[in-house]
């Protein structure tokens, strides 16, 4: 597989400033990481040897239990992210016959719209099919109008790898890119990807899922979000091991690979993960290109990203009941077998953290020890390999997750994870739920019902330290904590509660009443209405509405004109004019907030809008050096276009778009 040294890519890197510290320098990060599982081989023979004289015995399983699981995930992330390297993208072969499936079942236009239009316009030529298991008349039409093929089926079985599967049979390309509905492709993401099919051996490629919406449930900051840390640290390091797997979305499959295996899997709901290991298992290779190259919808709120998370554990751990679990397919290699059972281990992450919290309060509440230290054992032990996990487990997640973010997502999938752990050994049925991809965040209560299991922990941890407090004072009668625990126990007890009351908080606090995200945005407009014309500055936007910076104030209510001009993928500009009703207006600086919510759309002035938003803001932060070039002229995809007025084949019959 040629590489051009041109190609070399430097993938934008979101990473908190000591995490791009540690990634500058390899050395110290591995003598870290070797000094952290040192100290903790020692702490765990002296913790399994000899501080058991005394305690309660079910309390220690259960914290050494924590601990060993602690020191497994330490020296995991290690091995993963021992070395990092520069992502090269391989020359485009040209002339391979690539096919786009975008999977839908429910998803409103506002949603596939701007999938169809991102893959209208990759510029590496395609065929595009929109796989609707809702057979929706409404979405044939839409298909056509951005040059898509539109294919359904009589039947919904087996959910996205039934629609998946159908549409295999139904067309005959050589690579398959397959994309979820909310999953915008930028121009360049075939581009990028094809190259690596040159190797025979390669069954697919997976890439980044990186998203659009900086305000999701997932998100820290705009452009870090929980899964960074997964794209950013681990899969590279899955990718040096064969053992990259197919993510869902945004990946490139062989379809004769796919075929090999019988097509997508569905004995399970983790249809890909499933996939993966079967193509592995017949001897395919994967690579993991770590490049953004799409970008989705995620999360929105508290609700959904429980549900997504959900079905992800109970499809992934019930792997473990097939012939491709990891502890029995003996076709895969070691390494391979290794990293599936660490990807599904993982999700003992949120439920051992429930765990130990458990101990701690228990040990709180009644006075009974899960291990016996003395004052120098806690500070040359258990002191020193507490510290090192901490800071060791920081600086190998590379900046892409800091701790209080780790706790928090623990936390708040705790409950969900530890429900799905019975599909180990007993999935039952399991059904495809698709996630929300539009709606608003209450936060409140409404957040912390989902949360019943930690706000139960939190309560008794918090009301446990206020009466071992009154105990010390003399005021309640308690078991007494003895020796060393006395002190020890309520000061690691009050920063655990600290932590958990301030992941609560987030999430109570949290209130998204926007259904369709806002993008970032420095075009200046001019804003006619209530009697003048001055120009504006536009603070966000998106297909709906816009939030403007004026030099007066605007009375809710008031019909105004917007005159913008945008620029398009190519860099090419548009000028456009939008009426628009003034929905709000408040104060800033020496201006106005003014927010407009957009009226009577013309086609192509949507079209405009859309392609602004979700490709053009998402190619400036993702490509800078190509965002300032000038215009260029965009290279038609002919195979990929569908005349308007041509009938659409299904299994339903024929459907007319126009």
């Amino acid at each position: 597989m040629g590489v051009r040294e041109s190609d070399a890519v430097a993938a934008p890197r979101v990473q908190t400033r000591t995490g791009r510290w540690w990634s500058t320098h390899p050395g110290l990060l591995r003598t870290l990481a070797v000094l952290a599982l040192a100290w903790n081989a020692a702490y765990l023979t002296w913790r399994i040897g000899w501080s058991w004289h005394g305690v309660n015995p079910v309390l220690f399983g259960m914290l050494l239990l924590g601990e060993l699981y602690g020191a497994w995930s330490l020296c995991t992330l290690t091995w993963y992210s021992w070395t990092d390297r520069r992502i090269q993208r391989p020359y485009p072969t040209p002339g391979r016959a690539v096919e786009v499936y975008v999977c839908t079942y429910d998803e409103p236009e506002s949603v596939l719209e701007p999938t169809l239009l991102g893959c209208q316009r990759m510029t590496y030529p395609h065929v595009t099919y929109l796989l609707d298991d809702g057979r929706r008349p409404e979405m044939a039409e839409l298909a056509a109008r951005y040059g898509a093929r539109y294919l359904t089926r009589p039947d919904n079985s087996h959910a996205k790898a039934g629609n998946i599967n159908h549409a295999l049979h139904r067309t005959d390309g050589d690579l398959v890119f397959i994309l979820d509905a909310d999953h915008v492709p930028l121009p360049d993401a075939l581009d990028a990807l094809v190259g690596y099919f040159d190797d025979t051996t390669v069954a697919l490629v997976q890439t980044p899922h990186d998203f659009f919406n900086h305000d999701s449930a997932q998100h820290y900051e705009p452009g870090r979000h929980e899964q960074s840390v997964f794209y950013s640290a681990i899969c590279p390091g899955k990718d040096r091991h064969n053992a990259a797997f197919w993510c869902g979305s945004a990946a490139l499959l062989r379809r004769d690979a796919l075929l090999d295996v019988g097509g997508v899997a569905t004995e399970t709901i983790a249809e890909d993960f499933h996939t993966t290991i079967k193509m592995h298992q017949r001897g395919w290779s994967t690579r993991y290109h770590e490049e953004t190259l799409v970008q989705g919808l995620a999360p929105h709120d508290l609700s959904a990203y429980l549900l997504q998370r959900d079905r992800w554990a109970r499809g992934n751990l019930a792997v473990f009941t097939t012939p491709q679990s990891p502890l029995r397919a003996r076709e895969l290699t070691l390494r391979q077998r290794l990293s599936y059972f660490i990807s599904l281990a993982a999700y003992l992450a949120g439920p051992v953290r429930a765990l130990m919290m458990i101990v701690l309060g228990l040990t709180l509440w009644t006075g009974a020890l899960p291990m016996r230290a003395a004052w120098l054992q806690l500070i040359v032990l258990w002191a020193p390999t507490t510290l090192l996990n901490l800071v060791a487990g920081s600086a190998l997640c590379k900046g892409y997750m800091r701790l209080r973010e780790t706790f928090h997502f623990e936390l708040t999938c705790a409950e969900i994870h530890l429900r799905a752990l019975r599909c180990v050994v007993r999935p039952g049925r399991m059904r495809f739920k698709v996630t929300p991809k539009e709606g608003v965040d209450p936060g409140g209560l409404t957040a912390l019902r989902q949360l019943r299991l930690v706000v139960v922990i939190t309560a008794l941890m918090l009301i446990g330290l206020f009466a071992r407090a009154f105990h010390d004072l003399g005021w309640l009668p308690m078991p007494e904590l003895p020796g060393v625990a006395r002190v020890v126990v309520p000061m690691v007890a009050a920063v655990e509660v600290r932590r958990m009351v301030r992941s609560l908080v987030v999430h109570y606090r949290r209130h998204q009443v926007r259904a369709l995200f806002r993008f970032p945005c420095t075009e200046t407009a001019m804003v006619t209405g209530y009697g003048t014309t001055v120009g504006a500055g536009v603070v966000d936007l998106n297909p709906t509405g816009a939030s403007l910076r004026l030099p007066r104030m605007v009375p809710a209510g008031t019909r105004i004109t917007v005159g913008l001009t945008l620029p398009d993928a190519a860099g090419e500009s548009h000028r456009i004019r939008l009426t628009a009703k003034v929905l709000s207006n408040f104060a800033s600086g020496d201006g106005f907030r003014v927010g407009v919510r957009f009226t009577e759309l013309a086609p192509r002035t949507r079209g405009i809008l859309v392609e602004y938003c979700f490709l053009v803001t998402s190619i400036r932060r993702l490509r800078p050096e190509v965002a300032g070039r000038p215009p260029v002229r965009r290279r038609p995809v002919e195979v990929a276009l569908l005349p308007r007025d041509l009938p659409v084949v299904t299994d339903l019959g024929v459907v007319a778009p126009g």
